[in-house]
């Protein structure tokens, strides 16, 4: 009876140890990914930075900020994913797991908003750290620089210089590829509304950038809502390079109703 009692303790030992060697494991692969898609293998910080609405024709003030709500959720949609530990285990685990690895690996993450059109954007004091920028280049002067650096394979046609600051027609709202083979190819549609998730590796100041936007607010969170719910297939298709994906969302008429878009163009880097 003595030896089977120590042989149930030895078995229970084994078994748990064990699963704690399988747990730890999955933690540590899923981090790896986590950080390496992220840029975080590199720098250990990561700013969302949002467009800034203010103007110069609305205050008298040298410089401002303002942010709309829709870019409010979504970097609502970037803090949850860094809130949730970044892989699927149970709440259980996952504390556990959060105890003894993720202490090792502090990210600094925080929000931030773009230089208002008075200031250079090359002065950014976050251009350091990688980013996910979120809203185009009319608003977001963050995106605009890294446009005019030719850093990006994508631009939404509300980003082009003869669009000014107003909503294109449907039959007029394009995406175009601005380098590689396919060099001036637009994509359109006629029933959907089209929004850019592109990661790029700016080499110049060793950090990951990853942008998301649409030609609207709410087209603009879905797609920084999409980067959220699937960076893990993005990394499993791209590993840890560039791509730029041009999707297509049906009209969200300004609400927060996700549905999974249709993927019009991908591009690898």
């Amino acid at each position: 009876m003595l030896l089977d009692i120590a042989t149930n303790i030895i078995a229970n030992v084994v078994f748990w140890l064990g699963l704690g060697f399988a747990v730890a494991a999955m933690a540590r692969i899923a981090q790896r990914r986590f950080r390496r898609f992220f840029g975080l293998h590199t720098s250990q910080q990561l700013v969302v930075c949002l467009s800034n609405l203010w103007t110069t024709a609305t205050s008298s003030r040298p410089r401002g900020y303002a942010v709309s709500l829709h870019e409010l959720r979504a970097s609502e949609a970037i803090t949850r994913l860094f809130g949730s530990a970044s892989f699927r285990l149970p709440d259980l685990v996952r504390g556990l797991v959060d105890a003894i690895y993720l202490g090792r690996h502090r990210y600094d993450f925080r929000n931030s908003v773009s230089p208002s059109p008075s200031d250079d954007p090359k002065h950014f004091s976050e251009l350091s750290a990688n980013l996910i920028v979120v809203g185009a280049a009319p608003r977001n002067s963050i995106r605009r620089m890294y446009l005019q650096e030719n850093l990006v394979s994508l631009r939404i046609s509300n980003e082009h210089l003869d669009a000014g600051d107003h909503q294109l027609p449907l039959e007029k709202r394009y995406v175009e590829v601005l380098n590689g083979a396919d060099l001036g190819q637009r994509v359109t549609s006629d029933f959907l509304d089209l929004a850019l998730v592109e990661k790029v590796q700016d080499t110049a100041r060793g950090t990951t950038v990853i942008f998301c936007l649409g030609r609207r607010g709410d087209t603009t969170w879905a797609a920084t809502e999409y980067l959220a719910r699937n960076w893990r297939s993005l990394q499993q298709e791209f590993d840890d390079g560039p791509f730029a994906l041009c999707l297509g969302f049906r009209d969200l008429d300004y609400e927060y109703d996700y549905h999974p878009p249709r993927r019009l163009l991908a591009l690898r880097g």
